[in-house]
C-alpha cells in the first residue's frame, strides 16, 4: 500500500513540472523553447479552483503568417518557417481552453495595421477567437488617418461599433463631458466570474501617449494618470466582489537584457526565472508605476509595446507580454483557495508561447534563433500533448485577400495570356474586373513565391496563376516553374496587373517593400497580339526582363 502510495505522488509529480527552464538559457541547444508540446497540468486538490489569463500584444492586424527567415551551421541556403496566421492562432486557443477550461483572454494594445481600411477585419478578428475585452496601445494612436476620420477617437468608435468584444478604455474622458468615454461597445472596466472567480479587468492608456502621438489624434480627449485609474478602479471593483485585478496596457520592461550580455545570449533565450528580483529595470515610467501601486491592489499586468517578452513576478505582481505581430502568446495559471482568496505562492507564469505552425523535429518548437541547431527536418506542432491543425473556416473567412473579382471577358484572357508568352518563363498571376489597369513586374525570392503559391491553392485560387505552376503527382501538389523546381533564394519575376496585386494581400505587402516597375499603361480592349505590339504598347523589353 505504502508503494503505490508513492507511485502516485511520483506520477503526480510528473505530470504538474516541467523540465527546468533554465536549461533554455545556454549558449548551445535547447528544448521545447517558446513551445509547450507536452501535456502540463497542475493537479489542484478539491479545495482550489484554478483559472488562466491568456493574452496577446502588438498583433497590428497581422491576421496571416508570419514568414521568419534563418540560417543554421548545417546549411548554405536561407530557410524559412511560418508563424502565426488566424487560422492556426485559433487552434492554440481551442486547445487551450480545452486543457484548462477557465480561460480569460485579453489583448494590451496595438490593434489596428497602418492600413486601417481593412478596420472589417480587425472588427471580426478579437470576437472570431473568443477574446473577452481589448484596449488600445501607443500605434493605435499614431496611425495615419483617412479623410473620413478626423481623430484616433473616430477610429475608434467605428471599431468599437463594430466588433463584439469590449473595449476597455479606463482612463480616457471626454472634454466636453469631462467623463469616461461612453461610446457604443467600449467600457471603463469589466467585470467577469469564471469558475466561480470574479475578475475585474482594467484597460489603461499609458501615461507617456502625451509626448508619443499627436495633438490632432487626440482631439477632445484626456487620459488620467494611470496609477489614479488604478486605484479608483481597482478600488471599485473590489468593492463589486473582485477576487482578481487585471490590469492592460500597452507598455513594456527591458527584462533580461543585462543577463544576455553577461551570458552572451540572445535576449529571447534568457528570463526563464520569473521569481528572481533584479531582472527586469524598473528605471522607465511603466517601472515606478508597478514599484508604487500598493501591495496586493493588482494581480496581474499585461503589458506590450517592447516587442520582448515579459515572463515575471515584480512585488507580487505578474507581469508579461509576448512578441508581435501575432506570433505568439502569454498566459499564466492563477489559484484560489475555496474562498477565492488567491495563492500567490501557486502562480504559474509561462513563457509566451509561439503560434508554430509546424515544429523542427530536432527541438519540438519553431525558434530559429539558435544557429547549432539543424532545422531542415520538420514535423506537425503540437500543443500541451494536441496536434495543432489548421482552421479551414477561418482559411476562408480571412483567407489573406481583400476581395475576390474574376475577369469579366474572355477578350481580356486572350489579351493577357499573349503578355504573357512573350514573358515565356516567368509565373504570373493576373485577373482584373476592370477594362484598363496598370502592369507591374514584381521581383520575388524562391520561398516568397512558394508561400503564395501554396496558400492560393490550398484556398482554391491556383486557377488564377497563368502559367499553371501546379502538378499533382501521386495524389501530392508539385510546384514548380517549366519543370524545375523552385529554389528558395533564387529570384523570380511575376507579372500581374496592379488591381490584382492590390487585392492580394501577400503581393500587395510586397508591392510595399519590393522595387519594382510600373509598366507603361495597357487596355485590355486593344489586345496584344504578338511580342512586337506588346514591347511597343508595354515598354521596351530588355527593361523587364
Amino acid at each position: 500500500m505504502k508503494f503505490n502510495y508513492i507511485i502516485c505522488i511520483l506520477l503526480l509529480g510528473a505530470c504538474s513540472f516541467k523540465n527546468s527552464q533554465l536549461v533554455n538559457q545556454s549558449q548551445k541547444g535547447h528544448s521545447e523553447l517558446y513551445a509547450e508540446p507536452s501535456l502540463v497540468k497542475a493537479v489542484p486538490n478539491d479545495n482550489i479552483k484554478r483559472i488562466v489569463i491568456a493574452s496577446t500584444n502588438d498583433i497590428q492586424g497581422n491576421y496571416q503568417a508570419n514568414l521568419i527567415e534563418y540560417n543554421d551551421q548545417h546549411h548554405d541556403q536561407k530557410q524559412s518557417i511560418k508563424v502565426g496566421g488566424i487560422d492556426f492562432i485559433s487552434s492554440y486557443f481551442k486547445i487551450l481552453r480545452k486543457q484548462f477550461e477557465s480561460v480569460l483572454l485579453l489583448d494590451s494594445g496595438n490593434l489596428f495595421p497602418s492600413n486601417t481600411q481593412e478596420l472589417n477585419y480587425i472588427s471580426d478578428f478579437y470576437p472570431t477567437l473568443g477574446y473577452d475585452a481589448v484596449t488600445v496601445g501607443l500605434k493605435d494612436f499614431n496611425l495615419k488617418l483617412p479623410s473620413k476620420y478626423h481623430s484616433s477617437s473616430e477610429l475608434f468608435k467605428e471599431f468599437a461599433k463594430k466588433t463584439k468584444t469590449p473595449l476597455i478604455l479606463s482612463n480616457l474622458f471626454e472634454l466636453k463631458t469631462a467623463r469616461v468615454v461612453e461610446w457604443t461597445g467600449t467600457l471603463p472596466y469589466i467585470l467577469r466570474e469564471i469558475n466561480g472567480v470574479k475578475v475585474g479587468i482594467i484597460g489603461l492608456i499609458p501615461d507617456d501617449i502625451v509626448a508619443q502621438t499627436p495633438i490632432d489624434n487626440r482631439i477632445g480627449l484626456y487620459v488620467e494618470t494611470m496609477l489614479q485609474s488604478t486605484l479608483r478602479n481597482s478600488r471599485l471593483l473590489r468593492s463589486l466582489g473582485a477576487d482578481i485585478i487585471v490590469v492592460m496596457t500597452h507598455q513594456g520592461l527591458d527584462c533580461g537584457e543585462s543577463l544576455a550580455q553577461e551570458l552572451k545570449l540572445p535576449l529571447t533565450k534568457v528570463n526563464f526565472e520569473p521569481e528572481k528580483s533584479g531582472v527586469c529595470d524598473l528605471s522607465s515610467k511603466f517601472g515606478a508605476y508597478i514599484k508604487r501601486l500598493p501591495p496586493g491592489l493588482v494581480d496581474v499586468i499585461i503589458g506590450g509595446r517592447l516587442h520582448q517578452k515579459m515572463a515575471n513576478i515584480i512585488n507580487g505582481t505578474v507581469v508579461m507580454s509576448g512578441f508581435e505581430k501575432g506570433k505568439s502568446f502569454s498566459y499564466t495559471e492563477l489559484f484560489v483557495d475555496k474562498s477565492n482568496k488567491l495563492l500567490k505562492e501557486k502562480t504559474v507564469i509561462h513563457q509566451p508561447v509561439m503560434f508554430c505552425q509546424e515544429f523542427f523535429k530536432e527541438t519540438n518548437d519553431c525558434y530559429t534563433e539558435d544557429k547549432t541547431v539543424d532545422h531542415k527536418a520538420k514535423i506537425p506542432a503540437v500543443f500541451l500533448g494536441k496536434k495543432v491543425e489548421a482552421d479551414s473556416s477561418l482559411m476562408q473567412k480571412f483567407h489573406y485577400y481583400l476581395k475576390s473579382k474574376t475577369t469579366k471577358a474572355s477578350t481580356h484572357i486572350r489579351s493577357l495570356q499573349s503578355i504573357m508568352d512573350f514573358y515565356a518563363g516567368d509565373i504570373t498571376y493576373s485577373y482584373s474586373e476592370n477594362g484598363e489597369s496598370k502592369l507591374i513586374l514584381l521581383t520575388l525570392k524562391g520561398h516568397e513565391v512558394i508561400s503564395i503559391l501554396e496558400d492560393d491553392y490550398n484556398q482554391g485560387h491556383g486557377d488564377k496563376w497563368k502559367p499553371s505552376p501546379f502538378e499533382i503527382n501521386q495524389d501530392m501538389l508539385n510546384i514548380s516553374m517549366s519543370g524545375q523546381w523552385i529554389e528558395p533564394e533564387n529570384d523570380y519575376k511575376i507579372l500581374t496587373d496592379l488591381n490584382s496585386a492590390q487585392m492580394h494581400f501577400r503581393l500587395k505587402s510586397i508591392i510595399s517593400r519590393t522595387s519594382n516597375k510600373s509598366l507603361n499603361h495597357v487596355s485590355w480592349k486593344e489586345p496584344a497580339l504578338d511580342s512586337d505590339n506588346v514591347s511597343s504598347v508595354m515598354a521596351a523589353s530588355e527593361t523587364v526582363r
